[in-house]
């Protein structure tokens, strides 16, 4: 019967899991918009300085799970010593030449330790599990922080082609004022501040382009890759459109959970986890530890009153060993209850961290719609001021606008076209954070294979 249910149900289960790949695929993040950034997405994993680090973390967390594996296999030791002495004894006349062999090897399993060994085994488990999620969540912050660096060069380089028509703009106008100052139609305090708005006008747009420059410079070392030409870089981000609809499901469905799967909240469950099997190690402290032994060995011995007298003794053993700490000054009992008061302390603050994490997440939507609302804004915008400089430009064609009007006309469009790619970066940069709060980032996939 219970079969039968669960067959009943597998339908609607699937049903729910292919529900909500299609609600995140179908949000719109910086790599489908811009297709050039989700190769520099990818290449990160392996290139990027921070996750080079990243993965020698993951090895160090494998080399400590595997030292404390080790606590459950046998050891296998002993010594061996081969000597040629020449003695002097007082019962004998002259000296003797004696050879001394003497080895013992054995092999030591630990046969029962209350769990102690297993327990430690399964703390080194849960720490590597918990670099793995690290790992990601560290690829994760890195993603995001790529495609915000990313989108700002966009908008950098907007700035740098807005300052070079003003600078344009400005230089046409000073010849022209500097014209009518040699035709004494006006005076020097007049030219005065056309010469100064040219010469901020220039000033403005190198330290633009320096800017940019470094900016290329950073977001290379950040990503491991080389530095990009401005012709790599597009010109515009595309309009994206937005659903608040979709924001609101994942919202509910993540709100929804018994266990949030925020990476902070699993890896404050294991390390719950963790200190929980170190608490029960502690109380094995004053128990006594058996092991299993078998060797064989080689040796001296003297069985007469005569204890120079010695014979060789070859031995094969087996049996078991106990070890017993009987009273060590009550610290063992100390220990069990510091870590019964970490432990409470960790429970109480998963407490606070899941009420953060989730009014985290709310927050968040609330300010993807808020940057929705900038971004519609500001797109509409762009729209009036591209409309302004066609209108413009068919006024010049009519010979009812000049040329400094159509160029005012397109540093306006320069402006609005910063405006509208300054509200559609901030709009996809809170759509990734989200994602990443309730870990369904689609740039994960790129690590999922990984260590």
């Amino acid at each position: 019967m219970k079969i039968f249910r669960f067959l009943l149900v597998l339908p609607l289960l699937a049903a729910e899991v292919l529900a909500a790949d299609p609600a995140v695929s179908g949000l719109m993040l910086p790599e489908k918009a811009l297709p050039q950034l989700d190769a520099i997405l990818q290449s990160a994993v392996q290139q990027s300085p921070i996750m080079l680090n990243r993965a020698l973390d993951l090895e160090i967390a494998e080399n400590n799970r595997i030292q404390a594996r080790a606590g459950l296999l046998p050891s296998v030791g002993g010594y061996a010593n081969y000597i040629e002495s020449r003695d002097t004894r007082a019962d004998l006349a002259g000296r003797l030449d004696v050879t001394k062999v003497a080895y013992n090897f054995s092999i030591t399993q630990p046969l029962y330790h209350w769990g102690e060994r297993r327990n430690s085994a399964k703390i080194s488990e849960i720490q590597a599990d918990i670099v793995k999620g690290q790992y990601k969540d560290g690829y994760r912050a890195l993603a995001q922080t790529l495609r915000n660096d990313y989108m700002r060069l966009i908008v950098q380089k907007l700035t740098v082609k807005r300052g070079a028509a003003y600078v344009e703009h400005t230089k046409n106008q000073l010849a022209k004022e500097e014209v009518r100052l040699a035709q004494k139609v006006i005076s020097e305090f007049q030219i005065f501040a056309v010469r100064l708005a040219a010469e901020q006008a220039q000033l403005i747009y190198d330290r633009g382009q320096f800017d940019f420059e470094m900016a290329k410079v950073s977001f290379a070392r950040l990503s491991g890759r080389p530095v990009m030409s401005d012709d790599a870089i597009p010109d515009l981000i595309p309009a994206v459109g937005y659903e608040a609809g979709t924001f609101d499901r994942l919202l509910a469905g993540f709100l929804d959970q018994k266990e949030l799967p925020a990476i902070e909240a699993v890896t404050m469950r294991k390390q719950m986890q963790s200190a929980g099997l170190g608490l029960a190690n502690q109380k094995t402290r004053l128990r006594p530890k058996f092991n299993a032994v078998l060797g064989m060995s080689q040796d001296e011995q003297s069985y007469t009153i005569n204890i120079a007298q010695k014979y060789r003794v070859n031995s094969i053993f087996a049996g078991f060993s106990a070890n017993w700490t009987i009273f060590d000054g009550f610290a063992a009992q100390a220990a069990v209850r510091n870590d019964l008061a970490r432990l409470r302390q960790m429970q109480n603050d998963y407490k606070g961290l899941t009420e953060r994490v989730a009014q985290q997440a709310q927050t968040q939507v609330k300010l993807v719609n808020f940057a929705a609302r900038n971004m519609a804004i500001t797109d509409r915008a762009l729209g009036a001021s591209e409309g302004s400089l066609k209108t413009k430009q068919e006024d010049f064609r009519r010979g009812i606008s000049s040329e400094d009007d159509i160029s005012a006309a397109r540093i306006t469009v320069y402006d609005a076209q910063i405006n509208a790619c300054n509200g559609r970066s901030e709009f996809l940069y809170r759509t990734g954070d989200f994602l990443g709060t309730i870990v369904e980032d689609p740039v994960l996939a790129n690590v999922t294979d990984k260590k």
